[in-house]
């Protein structure tokens, strides 16, 4: 039997049907069967790795690697474990059908070894769910070993990344437990770099300082008009880092000495075409789909994969790549077919298209694991989609069908005058469409050019003389940096490498996106994104996301707490500095130039560095606590009971001690009227009260025995002759 092991049952219900069977009548338990081919699928990862033994105690810190490591089947999902454990028995040959990507591979690899298989197993790579490109991937499986090295990767990275957080989590939280603080300060090697853009901008916003810079204009008499010019600064004006004019009396003193001869000295005029954007890659889809529709990662994530899986309308969401082989050149034809059936509306565009026309995204040498997200060879006609995919969809469609168009072009002309005196040079710049091929299809998504107004400035020579007249000043105010939104962040996890200080570390971290302009130092991948963002955002102690005027999408800002958190953390763990260093690692595994237990003794020495670091200087952030009247040793912390908030000691259970809250601090001061009886509670020990329960009027009061540790402790017992029936 040949047992093929798909990542989702949408997978394993297109490999059956490549293989010629059919999913409504051989669907078994878990699993399809036609002959002597058997079609089993995971729920995603089907096992996980198992935690620490001992934990959350610093003195168990620094907890060590195991390799191999220890895996436990996820509890949810641990009925298809065991029906594939059965499938494998019988099984003569496996195949891998997990996604193609290095964690796809590990997903299915982590089985088989989970389960000791000594069996022969083969790759098979899927990326479009319809028939046709399914039988094509069957007839072209290659030996799973080819791919062991993708697998002990994702498996490198893994392990740790449950290393490094279970011990900085920990460690941190610990230390911060001390002082009084209630939550769990976690640390990601990528979501903490993360929560660190949003802070550094949430900083250079809080605590800009606005200046005034100053732009000087003068009028040039030309043919019956003026053409308005804008001072070049140099060198030797008092000029900030972008070259603005800082300097207000220097600005009126050029203003004031521009009135003179001038003559053209530059009149160029340059023809700019611009190709049609490449195809999406998950992450362009997802900025794009947050600034036109608010959508959020994970929303556009989890349309995609109704489009991919569902209706088998659009390829492999989960991409990094804005490339496509010489394949879907050659289906461009039918592409557009269907596209057309799809979206009637987009038909005439269709018929405006010159397919034989050759977009350089075409190109398979730049294809390794994936291509770009393009429509599949699938009608859409009588799929009743609904709007926000209909809308993804097409945004998919119009990219693949610009291939096809011809470049954009503009003519950008560039003037310089010069006066004859001051030698001080204005700059006059006009850009002219002339024709705007590829651009038709985004019409209101690109920003129009002005027409011209006055002269044009491409009929004019060098040489030509004229008078600088009317010199102005523009007086302008600095800008914050914008904050964060959902859509830049996504941009800035892709270029993360500009934050690395290190500028040796920061070339090998970019260079492993060398060839791809959407990406330099990258950290998360396609398929994680979505979610990281997803997990920062709930972390409200940390994060905040609020709407502000000027901004189509939430603005992410960090707490105080969060501020803080950044500050006292080493600047690698807020910088993708380890990213950096674990992506050069990887890249050795994945070449087996490096094993993984190599990998893992060199991040346990790190991690027992900082863990010692922690332990001796321990954290630095406000928490609100008061030392304890009672015990001396432990904090008053504010907690949220079922009646409201109160202070409890952190030292409980040691020690008991809790008092009411009182406009945000605790209330220590004695109860008024509340004599303390000689019984003691038996749950806490501390003494009972003895109070009066509500009746009705007319009838016989009544007595109980309350505990005065109450709200930390609420027991309660009735009065049985004098005294509290404990029974």
């Amino acid at each position: 039997m040949r047992l093929f092991i798909a990542e989702k049952p949408s997978l394993a219900k297109a490999i059956f049907e490549g293989l010629g069977g059919n999913p409504s009548t051989d669907r078994k338990q878990g699993y399809f069967q036609k002959g002597s081919d058997t079609v089993t699928w995971c729920v995603g990862h089907l096992l996980e790795l198992s935690p620490p033994d001992n934990q959350w105690k610093l003195e168990y810190l620094p907890i060590q690697s195991t390799y191999p490591p220890k895996l436990q089947p996820i509890a949810k999902t641990k009925d298809q474990l065991a029906i594939i454990a059965k499938l494998l028995k019988k099984a003569d040959i496996v195949v891998n059908a997990s996604d193609p990507d290095e964690e796809g591979n590990l997903l299915c690899d982590e089985i088989l070894t989970y389960f000791n298989n000594t069996k022969p197993v083969e790759r098979l790579l899927v990326a479009d769910l319809n028939l046709e490109p399914v039988k094509k991937a069957l007839a072209n499986m290659q030996p799973n070993e080819n791919f062991k090295g993708w697998t002990q990767s994702a498996l490198a990275r893994s392990i740790g990344d449950q290393l490094f957080g279970f011990n900085m989590s920990q460690a941190y939280t610990l230390k911060a437990q001390e002082i009084g603080y209630s939550g769990t300060l976690s640390v990601g090697r990528v979501q903490t770099v993360v929560i660190g853009m949003v802070n550094e901008r949430t900083l250079a916003n809080q605590n800009h300082k606005a200046s005034f810079y100053y732009d000087v204009y003068s009028q040039f008499p030309l043919s019956n008009t003026q053409v308005k010019a804008k001072y070049l600064s140099t060198e030797n004006n008092n000029i900030d880092d972008q070259k603005r004019l800082i300097d207000e009396a220097e600005a009126h003193d050029i203003a004031n000495t521009s009135n003179n001869q001038a003559v053209i000295i530059v009149a160029e005029t340059k023809e700019a075409k611009a190709l049609a954007p490449r195809p999406f890659d998950l992450s362009s889809l997802q900025q794009l789909c947050a600034k036109k529709w608010g959508y959020t990662a994970i929303e556009t994530l989890d349309i995609m994969q109704s489009l991919y899986e569902t209706h088998k309308l659009l390829t492999y969401p989960r991409t990094d790549n804005r490339f496509l082989g010489d394949s879907h050149y050659e289906q461009r034809h039918d592409i557009l077919k269907y596209i057309a059936e799809t979206i009637p509306e987009l038909a005439q565009a269709i018929k405006e298209t010159d397919v034989s026309i050759k977009h350089g995204a075409f190109n398979a040498e730049k294809i390794e694991a994936h291509h770009a997200i393009v429509p599949t060879l699938k009608s859409g006609a009588g799929i009743n989609l609904t709007q926000p995919e209909r809308n993804i969809y097409e945004l998919v469609a119009v990219s693949f069908i610009g291939l096809f168009y011809k470049p954009s072009i503009r003519n950008k002309t560039t003037i310089i005058f010069e006066l004859d005196d001051t030698k001080y040079q204005y700059q006059a710049n006009q850009t002219v469409l002339k024709s705007s091929g590829w651009e038709t299809l985004y019409k209101g998504d690109i920003d129009e050019d002005k027409p011209l107004d006055g002269v044009d400035l491409s009929t004019l020579e060098v040489g030509l003389a004229t008078i600088a007249t009317n010199a102005n000043i523009e007086k302008k105010k600095t800008k914050p940096p914008k904050y964060h939104v959902e859509s830049t962040l996504l941009a800035s996890m892709k270029k993360a490498g500009k934050l690395i200080k290190n500028p040796q570390l920061r070339k090998e971290f970019e260079a492993k996106d060398k060839g791809d302009r959407d990406s330099c130092g990258s950290i998360g991948t396609e398929a994680t994104r979505a979610n990281i963002l997803k997990t920062i955002s709930s972390r409200a102690d940390l994060i905040q996301l609020v709407e502000k005027k000027g901004y189509k999408e939430k603005v992410w800002t960090t707490t105080k707490l969060g501020q803080e958190f950044c500050a006292m953390l080493p600047t690698e763990f807020t910088s993708p500095d380890i990213s950096a260093i674990w992506s050069q690692k990887q890249i050795a595994i994945k070449a087996n130039e490096m094993t993984v237990p190599d990998f893992l003794h060199d991040l346990d020495m790190f991690i027992a560095n900082h863990i010692e670091i922690v332990k001796k200087e321990g954290v630095k952030i406000t928490v609100d606590s008061h030392e304890c009247p009672t015990c001396k040793s432990g904090r008053l912390i504010k907690r949220n009971g079922s009646n409201g908030a109160f202070w409890a000691c952190n030292a409980y259970p040691d020690c008991k001690t809790s008092f009411p809250d009182k406009n945000g601090k605790p209330d220590t001061t004695p109860k008024p009227n509340q004599k303390l009886s000689e019984h003691n509670c038996p749950m806490c020990e501390k003494a009972l009260i003895r109070r009066q329960s509500k009746v009705k009027k007319g009838q016989k009061i009544k007595y109980f025995y309350g505990c005065s540790g109450y709200p930390a402790c609420k027991a309660s017992y009735p009065e049985k002759n004098g005294k509290p029936n404990f029974d």
